[in-house]
């Protein structure tokens, strides 16, 4: 059974904002989608991709491309790359 509906953060537990038809000691698995807000404030694309970043294995950015910028049509469509 797939559910989807609000709820509201509130003393360290998730409120929904309508009644589930659920017994209770039902064990459910949640997905939390929601705005970008950590300890009260908003994060930059930049603070945002730094966290990410350490959760992938080091040797994964020796092998990024150092022309993405310039070649974004060729890494996202397949288009030829420009001479840089």
């Amino acid at each position: 059974m797939a559910l989807r509906l609000k709820a509201e953060y509130v003393n360290g537990a998730l409120r929904p904002l309508e009644p589930l038809d659920l017994r209770e000691g039902t064990v459910v698995t949640l997905s939390i989608e929601g705005e970008n807000h950590i300890e009260g404030r908003v994060h930059s694309a930049l603070e945002i991709a730094d966290r990410l970043r350490q959760y992938a294995p080091p040797e994964t950015w020796d092998n990024m491309p150092t022309d993405s910028a310039e070649n974004v049509d060729h890494y996202l469509y397949g288009h030829p790359k420009e001479d840089t």
